[in-house]
This record gives C-alpha cells, sequence and structure tokens, in this order.
C-alpha cells in the first residue's frame, strides 16, 4: 500500500510539473512530497525525475513509470470504490472534461438528478476547450464535438445537433439578407473553424471555440452565425434572429462521450444514463 501512494505522489508531481503544485494538490506538505519520490527512487534504483531550481524533466524510466503508473491507480481507485459501493450506494468520483457549451447543455440537468441519488459521489468538471490525454490526466469522461480522431479511446455518440444559418434581425436590417451562400463569403461570419459546405470555402471572420459566444455574437448583430438553432430558440421566437438558406443542408455537429477505455466504473455509467436521459 505504501508503494501505491508513492506512486499516486509520483503521477501527480509528474502532471503538475512541480514539487509545490504537486503538494498543494495532494494536501500534503512538500517535504513529504519529496520524501515520497526519494523513497521510490530507492526503492526501484533508478532516477525518476531529473529536477533543479530551473528544470524539472522525467527521466526515460520515470516517462516509462508515469504511463504505467495511470492504469494501475485507475485499476487501484475502481477496486477501492466498487468495495464502497457494495457496501451502501456509489461513492467515488467523477472527472470530466468538456467545453463550457457543452457542459451548460449536457450536465447541467444530468448532474443535478444523479447528484440527488447519489450524494457521496464527487464531481469535477474541467471547463477547457482543449483536447486532453484522458489517462495522463486521469479523466473519467469527455464530451467532444466530432469527428474523433483518437483510435485509442472509446466513445459512445451522444447526438446529432443541427446546425443552421442564423443572423439578427438588427444585422439584416443594416447589411440585408445574403441571396446564397457565395455571398457569405463576403460577409462577417462566425464559426469555430473553416468549412467546406455546398462546395464553398467559408472562412470565419471571427472564429471562436465556444458555441455560447458565437450565439452571443449573433443576437448582437455581430455577423451570421452558424449553431444548434435549439441555442437560439427564444430569439427565434421573438423574431429576434432569423434563419438564413433554409433549403440548404448545413453540416451536423455529432457529441460524444469519450473515456479512457471500455472498463467504464459504475458510477461514470450512472451518470452516462443520466446525460442520455436528459438529452434534447
Amino acid at each position: 500500500m505504501k508503494k501505491l501512494r508513492y506512486l499516486e505522489v509520483f503521477a501527480v508531481v509528474a502532471q503538475q510539473r512541480s514539487f509545490s503544485k504537486a503538494a498543494n494538490a495532494l494536501g500534503l506538505p512538500k517535504s513529504t512530497v519529496s520524501r515520497n519520490i526519494k523513497a521510490l527512487e530507492e526503492d526501484l534504483g533508478v532516477q525518476l525525475i531529473q529536477r533543479d531550481p530551473r528544470h524539472f524533466e522525467l527521466t526515460d524510466q520515470g516517462a516509462a513509470l508515469l504511463q504505467s503508473s495511470q492504469n494501475i491507480l485507475r485499476q487501484a481507485e475502481d477496486a477501492f470504490d466498487e468495495v464502497s459501493n457494495q457496501m451502501g450506494g456509489l461513492r467515488g468520483s467523477v472527472v470530466i472534461s468538456t467545453t463550457a457549451d457543452l457542459a451548460q447543455i449536457y450536465l447541467s440537468k444530468a448532474i443535478a438528478r444523479f447528484s440527488l441519488e447519489f450524494p457521496h459521489v464527487k464531481i469535477k468538471i474541467d471547463v477547457n476547450p482543449r483536447m486532453i490525454d484522458l489517462i495522463k490526466e486521469r479523466v473519467d469522461m469527455a464530451i467532444r464535438v466530432g469527428p474523433l480522431n483518437d483510435s485509442g479511446m472509446y466513445a459512445r455518440k451522444l447526438q446529432d445537433r443541427q446546425m443552421r444559418f442564423f443572423a439578427s434581425t438588427e444585422y439584416l436590417k443594416t447589411h440585408g439578407r445574403p441571396r446564397n451562400l457565395k455571398e457569405l463569403s463576403e460577409r462577417t461570419f462566425l464559426f469555430t473553424s473553416r468549412i467546406i459546405h455546398s462546395g464553398i470555402t467559408l472562412e470565419p471572420s471571427i472564429q471562436v471555440n465556444n458555441m455560447a459566444m458565437i450565439r452571443d455574437l449573433i443576437v448582437q448583430g455581430v455577423g451570421i452565425g452558424l449553431v444548434d438553432e435549439k441555442m437560439l430558440a427564444s430569439e427565434i421566437k421573438g423574431r429576434k434572429v432569423f434563419e438564413l438558406f433554409e433549403g440548404s443542408i448545413a453540416p451536423k455537429a455529432s457529441i460524444y462521450l469519450v473515456f479512457p477505455n471500455k472498463k467504464i466504473p459504475k458510477r461514470v455509467v450512472k451518470l452516462v444514463d443520466h446525460i442520455f436521459e436528459v438529452a434534447d
């Protein structure tokens, strides 16, 4: 058990790339963290970290141990949680990585229901647009927009969301309604990336990796944006925004739940059930 604790401390130090940050994350004195790493290196007979006041780097042996330790620690945590769960109710923690807009759409209601049912499960949501290594950062699940490029992960499609082009009433009064997609390339186009649609390349004038912000920019009359119509439901009803190019088939956004591997802890499975239940 002591060596397992040393492994946990080493993994956090390696992820944080700092003894001080790791000590804060673990709630331990820095001296204890240093002693644990030194004891682990002595047990293994190798140096795991090359360090001085200005430099931190894993040795080859340290990098290999970090990769192995991720799976060991996850399996140990799952085993402990399984025993605790059998003693009455789900316990443990669920770490989720996603973007701010996807969190709002898919997690708010699901977590509210899940927490009422399983109050002893701790939930941590990392709202960040970057694609992270789920195993390295010990994340249980990510919510991502496809297509998925990492074949090493296990994924379940949550749903497809139909994207449509929208502009505000004020924008159309000022700039007029574009007649076709070709004219859109000459307008202020709001989206997360460059797209090729109906043979036309559309380069965003304002590129934002947050759909909620694109929605807000549309409402404020900044330009023409491509979003899921559900994000503008109240504005459409109030005739504050209008759909453009209704005859064209806009692209769909596929939403996936992504896991480090196929062995999903029971607490994560239960949360996933709630996410599917509340998905629009």
